[in-house]
């Protein structure tokens, strides 16, 4: 029997799993808020506290009973992308770490201007963050040798030689905006024009890379591979089998995350849409985010403030056949409820909401089938909200497609867990079961 580890740095908690290779599932699970400190922008993090809530949450988990120190075999991180972390010569940590969703890159991006070079990158990528930091924090700036993300800076910190490259995984790689993904290389030619040529870049390495092993004394046993993991969405759809070019995945969180696996990129992708480099396979994606969960989370707060999950679902169902879907525009900023009854309540204004996300969700699926001139029958899911039948059922309805559902339901740190398990023997496990979406007749199969 052996044990793998996956760490998830997410945006509102930090998770610690246990994969059991026999049981084929997730043994234990620890987690804890991701700490933000707020500021005008939005929010930073603090990277040494992040790791020491890391340590601490990894000792909680080798105490459980399920957990057996002597039969753990690897350990990865996975995080958002964005995240970047300032470090000096000998390590140390030398600016905050600017959370992804806050608004220091969009005040960098307006301050390049609408013509520069950089119109057309995601606001949120590290090369923005790095930017702000410059124009900011340039004492600390300047004290910095070279960065690396959030996830690899913790993975970092669990090895025995301190000494140990700054690296990057390509999969983080990909959110930085750096990263010239059709070459697989980082871009140092663009450093000078944004304030940041004193920056040394990272050491650009695949995910699932065997990094080094872990030190005496510390939190875990001496010697456990530790090894490069990836964007935390990306993980989730390897750990779920999403590793072929056509596969589709659907990662509902905070932010929601579709992704469309290729051999080869398109020759364009168009706004709102991105690329990369996938954690294992050679393979590249397409992807778009929707933050249908930061709105979702938003419209909860104000309608259903303090009202168990549970409720809220018993609600919808009652109700969700008496609205029309929220027309949602194409930046999926604003929505526009229709066909609501004279007689509304909360609960038809949710089922408006979450009917016209769903069919925003159909249409990305349909846009990259189009991108990657590919036929998608299935699309996986994972997340939170697919463990609820009448948010499937929402989802199926909006679709002809296959819905594949995730039932469990921390598919990101098994994910990690599962890179971990790849990146030491070779070989990956899909270890959850699968099953279509519940039919509006109650249908359903195990895939």
């Amino acid at each position: 029997m052996s044990q793998f580890i996956g760490v998830d740095i997410g945006t509102t908690r930090t998770k610690v799993g246990c994969y059991d290779t026999d049981a084929g599932r997730l043994v234990a699970l620890r987690h804890a808020p991701t700490v933000v400190h707020p500021d005008p922008w939005g929010g930073r993090r603090d990277a040494n506290r992040l790791a020491a809530a890391v340590g601490d949450l990894l000792a909680q988990l080798l105490a459980d009973p399920a957990v057996r120190p002597d039969g753990l075999a690897g350990i990865s991180v996975g995080s958002v992308g964005e995240e970047v972390v300032l470090l000096a010569a000998d390590g140390t940590v030398t600016a905050p770490v600017l959370a992804w969703f806050a608004g220091h890159g969009q005040q960098a991006k307006t301050a390049l201007g609408a013509d520069s070079d950089w119109a057309g990158t995601d606001e949120t990528f590290s090369v923005f963050k790095l930017r702000w930091l410059a124009e900011h924090l340039p004492d600390e700036l300047a004290a910095a040798r070279t960065f690396t993300s959030l996830a690899d800076f913790v993975a970092r910190d669990l090895l025995a030689d301190r000494t140990a490259p700054v690296f990057l995984n390509v999969s983080h790689a990909s959110r930085t905006g750096l990263l010239d993904i059709r070459a697989g290389l980082l871009r140092t030619d663009v450093l000078p024009d944004l304030g940041l040529a004193t920056l040394a870049l990272p050491d650009l390495i695949d995910s699932a890379t065997v990094v080094g092993r872990t030190s005496d004394g510390g939190v875990l046993p001496a010697g456990v591979p530790v090894v490069s993991g990836g964007h935390d969405h990306m993980c989730g759809a390897f750990g779920t089998g999403v590793r072929t070019a056509g596969d589709v995945y659907v990662s509902v969180g905070t932010s929601e995350a579709q992704v469309l696996l290729v051999d080869e990129l398109p020759d364009a992708v168009g706004p709102g849409l991105d690329t990369g480099i996938f954690v294992a396979g050679g393979l590249r994606f397409v992807h778009r985010a929707t933050p249908s969960g930061r709105y979702y989370q938003a419209w909860h707060d104000m309608l259903y403030s303090g009202v168990p999950d549970a409720t809220l679902w018993v609600e919808l169902a009652q109700v969700v056949d008496e609205v029309a879907p929220a027309v949602v525009e194409a930046d999926v900023r604003r929505a526009r409820l229709a066909a609501m009854p004279m007689e509304v309540t909360r609960a038809h204004a949710m089922a408006s909401l979450l009917k016209g996300l769903a069919v925003e969700a159909e249409a990305t699926t349909a846009r990259l089938g189009r991108l990657g001139a590919v036929e998608i029958a299935d699309v996986t899911v994972g997340g939170v909200a697919a463990g609820w039948r009448t948010w499937r059922r929402l989802r199926q309805e909006a679709t002809r497609r296959r819905l594949r559902f995730v039932d469990e339901p921390e598919a990101t740190v098994l994910g990690v867990a599962v890179l971990a398990q790849f990146g030491v023997t070779g070989r990956a496990d899909v270890p959850v079961h699968l099953t279509t979406a519940e039919t509006p007749g109650g249908n359903h199969e195990h895939a």
